[in-house]
């Protein structure tokens, strides 16, 4: 990304975006994107963009660029905050109708607008929702290793604890009835 940073519009309509291949670049702070903080440890940093409308040969409007922020994450290992960095290449196709979707080439990210304008935060944040790990976690090194060891320790005990106490069979009722006839 450049060093060039333009106020960013908080709302876009990408279609008109697109006839006059607009260029945006610039940042929006996390706190703006409150379904992303939902999932993050800490509301603290920005999210920047350089990303281009423009309509292509087949006459489609889409949007392509780069998404860079770095994310703050509980490792679901450790229970300590992990940093994870972002930086995904976007390109989504707008349209109007579910036909127009059917009908685009592959390789697009259908994205259907129905209303316009659009607030541009709400088109970054999904696609940095859509870029978080299920659960995250740190590279093995990184976790702490107290909490890793004692995770572990208490999992042995109990497999320990289950290998001395004698497997009941709910069926063995079913063999007393059989032998009492």
């Amino acid at each position: 990304m450049s060093g060039q940073h333009q106020r960013l519009p908080i709302e876009v309509d990408p279609f008109r975006l697109a006839t006059k291949e607009e260029q945006l670049q610039g940042s929006i702070p996390l706190k703006q994107m409150k379904r992303l903080v939902s999932a993050l440890s800490s509301n603290e940093g920005d999210v920047f963009i350089d990303v281009m409308f423009s309509v292509d040969i087949n006459r489609v409007s889409i949007l392509s660029g780069k998404i860079k922020t770095d994310a703050k994450l509980i490792c679901q290992r450790c229970m300590g905050e992990m940093e994870l960095p972002i930086a995904l290449d976007i390109e989504l196709a707008f349209v109007r109708t579910e036909a127009q979707m059917e009908q685009l080439p592959l390789g697009y990210e259908a994205t259907l607008i129905e209303d316009t304008p659009i607030m541009l935060s709400d088109i970054i944040e999904d696609e940095i929702l859509l870029a978080l790990p299920p659960i995250p976690k740190h590279l093995d090194e990184s976790c702490s290793s107290d909490n890793i060891a004692d995770g572990w320790n208490s999992q042995q005990a109990n497999e320990t604890n289950t290998e001395n106490v004698k497997q009941v069979n709910p069926f063995d009722v079913l063999a007393s009835l059989k032998t009492d006839k």
